[in-house]
């Protein structure tokens, strides 16, 4: 009985490849511990009723950030619109968070 290697093969270099995700949410505070590179500034619109953290995640999907900061939240009552400043991080860290 022969054993095909290829198929083993080919599903373990795609497990091992590095996987794209969205940006992850951050305390501001966090970015004085550690290098961070600022990629890109985002202001996001929605519905004055949705949840903040769902309305960035959902809108940064498809950034090509390692992190985000909320930075400003501000409402437009007369629109029952919702406006989030957003900056987007790169994680220069080597895995260790070190103390400036």
């Amino acid at each position: 009985m022969k054993v095909y290697k290829a198929p083993l093969l080919a599903a373990a270099l795609l497990l091992s490849l590095p996987t794209l995700a969205a940006p992850e949410l951050v305390p501001a505070t966090m970015l004085d511990y550690g290098h961070y590179e600022k990629v890109e500034e985002v202001t996001i619109h929605g519905d004055i009723n949705d949840n903040i953290v769902n309305l960035a995640e959902n809108n940064l999907t498809d950034k090509d950030a390692d992190l985000f900061v909320i930075d400003e939240i501000s409402e437009d009552i007369d629109q029952n619109m919702l406006v989030l400043d957003v900056s987007l991080y790169n994680d220069l860290n080597d895995g260790l968070v070190k103390a400036n």
